[in-house]
């Protein structure tokens, strides 16, 4: 039996999932301020990076297992493996961030910003709607998706339980960014070519599209999981950024912004369907 809500501990996962990756995640933050470091930094930044993604995922194991032990363990596990959703939630999992990253990759160019055409290399055996496919399910068990055991799957329902669902979500997507700073210091990590805030504005408006999709979902976090790892598929396929050195990325703003208006899109559909049930 998966812990009730009343027993989760958000802020304790909070703090597991910050220690759990910072940490490891140290050397290489020491390193980003001008430490010396008796190793290969770039080989270890470039180990521990998707190791630490993980840390969300075993923090929330990590309070269950306290709790429920390895039964409870095992329920939690099983709802990435509940396909019983609507066939419209897997659409939109699927579809929709290739809508926002298309409106962004169209957009900065309109606006007269540069982007990128695509951020996968040229030489590719085979096209880019195939190579997709195979990095779709990287990112989906270790590269982004597996984060949601831990921001939907364990913080999400106590926290919008007490705060109510769009200020959960926020503060969700709050700590979710700032969880990425040392990304930004990390030398070689590629995260600070863009504007930490603006990325941090993209989390933070994003999270409630993450809690409408879940919650209307009826909770399925497979749903949550595949809509994460689509964010990052459609990244490279449809770029917001020009990865040039001494460029300015400038048109992640324009990410930013359609995230936040998207957002505000999903607030209301919230907004609507909490009235409806009341």
């Amino acid at each position: 039996m998966i812990l009730q809500n009343t027993e989760r501990k958000p802020w304790s996962f909070f703090l597991l999932t910050f220690a759990y990756s910072w940490l490891l995640w140290l050397p290489s933050i020491l390193s980003g301020w001008g430490f010396e470091i008796p190793f290969d930094i770039s080989v270890y930044t470039a180990v521990v990076v998707p190791i630490g993604a993980f840390a969300p995922m075993l923090a929330a194991i990590t309070l269950i297992f306290r709790k429920e032990r390895w039964p409870g363990v095992k329920a939690f596990l099983r709802q990435a493996v509940d396909f019983r959703a609507k066939p419209l939630f897997y659409i939109l999992a699927f579809l929709l961030p290739i809508v926002i990253h298309a409106i962004a990759h169209y957009l900065a160019p309109a606006m007269g910003l540069e982007v990128a055409d695509t951020l996968l290399p040229a030489d590719l055996p085979a096209p880019p709607i195939i190579i997709a496919i195979p990095y779709f399910f990287l990112m989906l068990f270790i590269g982004g998706g597996q984060e949601e055991f831990g921001w939907r799957g364990y913080a999400q329902q106590p926290l919008q339980e007490r705060f109510g669902v769009v200020p959960a979500s926020l503060l969700i997507g709050v700590i979710w960014g700032l969880w990425h700073l040392p990304l930004w210091v990390m030398p070689g990590d590629g995260h600070s070519t863009y504007p930490f805030i603006a990325f941090l504005i993209m989390t933070t408006s994003i999270s409630v599209i993450y809690a409408w999709i879940f919650n209307t979902s009826g909770k399925k976090l497979i749903i949550a999981m595949i809509f994460h790892a689509m964010n990052n598929t459609a990244a490279p396929l449809l770029p917001f950024l020009l990865w040039e050195d001494g460029k300015p990325e400038t048109a992640y703003w324009v990410y930013a912004g359609v995230n936040v208006v998207f957002g505000i899109i999903f607030a209301y559909l919230i907004a609507r369907d909490l009235k409806k049930q009341s």
